[in-house]
């Protein structure tokens, strides 16, 4: 770059610094005007002097900037800085169960959410949730609700795929009774009469035996304990 053929304006010079120190402040302008300089080819000591800039601070600004960057133009003795990103907190959320409570503690500013324990569909809604969302791990959410990794990765996917039925338990009982007609359990009921007379006791298997051979009638043991049992 020319600077030869650069005019400058004493007016405008004035204006600009007074803005900028009011901003970022003298020290801070003076860093940048140094730094702006030595980048232009001028010498160090024309720099110092120009600037009233001690060589050693000159120096020190030069090699601060090749080691920090824009976090050398500030005091160091500031606890933070305006240039710098801030540190990026690294979150280890833990999982742990404190009385009636299920404490996810997310490991930032003592972030914690409490799931009552006794309320288990929510329980899973929350972890899954969760580790669908990259907070928690497979095992973390397989060891709180004692359940096997490969299984709750596929209720997670069910989570994202069904919304909360898909990770409802499907399985029921018996809805209706067996389809027994009635004429059936009549025989049913008077074999469990006669079975009780004559020997005191009966049993599923005995009664489907007896049916078996008296009626012609076959039935399971499971469906006649079911009637009576």
């Amino acid at each position: 770059m020319d600077c030869e053929n650069l005019s400058f304006s004493q007016n405008l010079c004035q204006q600009r610094i007074t803005k900028a120190e009011g901003l970022l402040g003298p020290k801070v302008v003076r860093k940048i005007l140094g730094y702006a300089l030595f980048l232009l080819g001028a010498k160090r000591s024309v720099i110092s002097s120009i600037l009233g800039m001690a060589p050693g601070s000159l120096r020190s600004l030069i090699l601060a900037m090749n080691r920090r960057g824009l976090s050398a133009f500030e005091d160091q003795r500031r606890r933070t800085s305006c240039f710098k990103q801030p540190a990026i907190i690294q979150a280890s959320p833990s999982i742990e169960e404190e009385g009636a409570f299920l404490k996810v503690n997310f490991g930032v500013n003592d972030i914690t959410l409490n799931v009552p324990a006794v309320n288990s569909i929510q329980e899973r809604v929350v972890l899954l949730t969760l580790l669908n969302d990259g907070f928690l791990t497979c095992l973390q959410v397989a060891d709180a609700l004692n359940l096997s990794a490969d299984r709750v990765g596929k209720l997670a996917r069910a989570l994202q795929q069904q919304d909360v039925m898909g990770i409802l338990d499907q399985r029921r009982g018996q809805q209706q009774d067996y389809r027994l007609p009635p004429e059936v359990k009549a025989e049913l009921i008077q074999q469990y009469v006669i079975d009780i007379v004559d020997q005191g006791h009966t049993s599923g298997e005995q009664l489907a035996r007896n049916l078996h051979e008296r009626c012609d009638l076959e039935i399971s043991p499971r469906s006649i304990l079911y009637v009576f049992f």
